[in-house]
């Protein structure tokens, strides 16, 4: 299935509300999770979790978003943005759960493709994440998400979205996308 937008961890709780808006605005987009329970939920049109407006949003946008536990689909993905949870171990984020999710989808990924990083991560992060992917890859944006659990369809239209990127073009990619879902964009190095 193509898709105009693949999530990663794309079942929880930032990756499910940034999907439903992204379909709200004609996007078709793919949620990849690994958790089989929240993906047959997801696609059965029951929320895995409390949402407030989440029900509604997810059945009106049936057509247009699909969780699957099958990482292939991401190839088949025009953006790529990364929802997952980061560990904190001894109060600093614990990468290697991270890491470890680049290492299972690496053959996916094509560095022409925007890849968003979302997950909470500290600066310089994703100049590792292109170091462990290869040069190539500049297309990394990082996008970080500043939302409450549960309000995540309330909050995301009214907070700025703050953008960085390893390039121009991630930078101009990621206003675009985010715009459609955001009314202030703030642009920032990547550190």
């Amino acid at each position: 299935m193509k898709s105009d937008i693949a999530i990663v961890g794309g079942a929880g709780h930032i990756g499910l509300p940034l999907g439903m808006l992204f379909a709200n605005k004609g996007k078709k987009v793919i949620l990849y999770d690994k958790n089989k329970i929240n993906v047959k939920k997801i696609n059965d049109l029951k929320m895995p979790f409390m949402e407030e407006g989440g029900e509604a949003l997810l059945k009106k946008n049936k057509k247009r978003i699909h969780a699957t536990t099958d990482k292939k689909y991401l190839k088949f993905a025009k953006v790529i943005i990364v929802c997952i949870g980061t560990p904190v171990k001894n109060s600093k984020p614990d990468l290697a759960f991270f890491f470890k999710m680049f290492k299972e989808v690496k053959e996916y990924l094509k560095p022409n493709k925007l890849l968003i990083i979302r997950s909470s991560i500290y600066p310089g992060t994703c100049l590792e994440i292109q170091k462990f992917l290869g040069k190539k890859f500049n297309n990394i944006a990082y996008c970080p998400e500043r939302v409450v659990q549960g309000k995540s369809i309330i909050e995301l239209p009214k907070l700025p979205q703050i953008i960085s990127g390893l390039s121009k073009k991630s930078i101009t990619q990621s206003k675009s996308l985010f715009g459609l879902i955001c009314k202030k964009i703030i642009i920032t190095s990547i550190l």
